[in-house]
């Protein structure tokens, strides 16, 4: 039978250490990478403003932990003046109707965004981490 050995840095047993540490880690993480999604997002439905309710509504939450782990988000709250929810009107715009033609705006502002989010992640957790 053949042997393998192999030594483990200690500075990467140090980082795998400091994952247990997650839950304090993952919502800095995603507290500081959203602001780049919120501001791709409002760029995107500003190209298509009527009243400027739905952009006025769009807003990012906490990070928050439920059972399948962390999350946040980045989304219209609220209803305009006509009682209209603005998630639906952003529904309406990204997959269209009978009357509208889509556009996918939120399809793109995440397409822009990933690169730049997942950087601004990785630098939040080399920093946490001590890397």
């Amino acid at each position: 039978m053949g042997k393998f050995d192999f030594e483990v840095p200690t500075d990467f047993l140090k980082q795998l250490g400091k994952l247990a540490d997650v839950d304090r880690i993952a919502p800095k993480m995603l507290n500081e990478a959203l602001p780049i999604l919120e501001r791709n997002v409002k760029a995107e439905v500003s190209k298509h403003v009527v009243s400027g309710d739905l952009l006025k509504s769009i807003k990012m939450s906490k990070a928050k932990k439920n059972k399948y782990g962390h999350y946040a988000s980045v989304r219209p709250t609220g209803t305009d003046k006509k009682g209209v929810r603005n998630m639906e009107k952003m529904v309406y715009l990204e997959y269209g109707t009978s009357k509208q033609s889509p556009a996918p705006t939120l399809t793109k502002a995440i397409k822009d965004s990933e690169k730049a989010v997942l950087n601004k992640m990785q630098e939040v957790f080399n920093r946490e981490v001590g890397d």
